[in-house]
């Protein structure tokens, strides 16, 4: 008996499940999902979890509001990953199938998915500066400590380290010395587990410069026409300071990273390549330099990742709508009958929104 042919809702079943054991950062923020379907670029409003303040009872009652207020997000992260299949391909069983194309086009999705929420790290004030080669968990203290003044519950609170910060810290006799630590995880199975109240993660996409030594500039504005892959920069500090190849800054959400050193003259730079085309024109804007590492310590509701399902396309033969705790994948087949090839479109669209800056303070250097 053949095999039975893959049908797009097998696939997108198959493409959650592997999208959901992938995700790191996705994973622990305020997920808000409806049924209703989007268009890229619309906004939408979601509700923000309510938050109350006692009131001394002195004989009658202080009623509050408890209506959850609502803040507006725009859907405008369009993921798509779309490969070309053999009709033999097609046949595959699940497992095979899922090894060869989903898990990879899954790992991508994911990753694009973490860097974008890692991305709010520029909206996020509240900074501890890291110690160079810590000897304690002092730095870790100090994030709790900032949002325990800050009032942040105590419950739900997560860590999630860049590699660099993982492993500077999982270094210190307070986590690789069992007599300290009181357990070997962190020696033998690079398991941080809860520390001051955090929850521990790692996640490779983290915010991070890629340069074997970052450029010495603090600060610039930026220029660059929509579509381009060419920027200027202005306000340089200092006025003769540099950019490195894999320096990054992030504007409106979106991580962008040079792809050519430059060094400043009086403070600006008249061109140098970046490695993604800008999403919108900008003259002179603001960006939140990223030349140093970058972890991020935050409460479940500091910030909110926002799905919806996007409509099936009109005239496509097969196609599926398919959602899974709080995510949702499209999957469409194509046909190009000049080169007569199969096509496997997988597809997401979604918004991200940071609800309450102080629940969260970023950990840099």
């Amino acid at each position: 008996m053949g095999n039975t042919l893959l049908t797009p809702q097998i696939i997108a079943n198959e493409a959650l499940l592997v999208l959901e054991n992938t995700m790191v950062m996705s994973q622990l923020v305020h997920k808000d999902y409806s049924s209703e379907f989007v268009n890229v670029g619309d906004t939408i409003s979601i509700r923000k979890p309510a938050t109350f303040r006692a009131q001394n009872f002195t004989g009658s009652i202080i009623n509050q509001d408890a209506t959850e207020s609502s803040v507006p997000v725009v859907m405008d992260r369009f993921k798509d990953i779309s490969f070309s299949v053999a009709p033999k391909e097609m046949t595959l069983d699940i497992n095979n199938f899922s090894q060869q194309f989903i898990a990879p086009a899954m790992r991508a999705v994911a990753q694009g998915l973490d860097e974008d929420i890692f991305n709010e790290v520029a909206n996020i004030s509240q900074s501890v500066t890291a110690t160079s080669n810590p000897t304690s968990l002092a730095d870790i203290a100090n994030m709790a400590k900032t949002l325990d003044i800050a009032k942040v519950p105590t419950d739900m609170r997560h860590l999630v380290f860049n590699p660099k910060h993982k492993y500077s810290y999982a270094l210190t006799d307070n986590l690789s010395k069992v007599s300290y630590a009181g357990t070997g995880d962190t020696l033998r199975n690079s398991e941080l587990g809860n520390i001051y109240g955090f929850d521990t993660y790692m996640d490779q996409n983290a915010p991070d410069t890629l340069a074997a030594t970052a450029g010495t500039a603090t600060g610039y504005t930026v220029t660059g026409a929509k579509d381009a892959t060419t920027v200027a920069l202005a306000s340089v500090t200092s006025t003769t300071a540099t950019v490195k190849t894999g320096d990054g800054f992030i504007l409106d959400g979106h991580m962008y990273r040079f792809t050519a050193d430059a060094s400043a003259t009086a403070g600006a730079v008249a061109s140098v390549t970046i490695d993604m085309p800008l999403v919108k024109a900008y003259t002179t804007a603001t960006v939140y330099l990223v030349n140093k590492t970058h972890s991020l310590a935050f409460h479940h509701n500091a910030i909110a990742l926002v799905t919806r399902p996007l409509a099936l396309p009109m005239g496509a033969a097969q196609s599926a709508v398919q959602s899974y705790n709080g995510m949702t994948i499209r999957v469409v087949y194509g046909y190009n009958q000049t080169t007569k090839t199969d096509t496997v479109s997988l597809d997401l669209i979604y918004g991200i929104k940071t609800l309450d800056p102080t629940l969260a303070v970023k950990l840099v250097g």
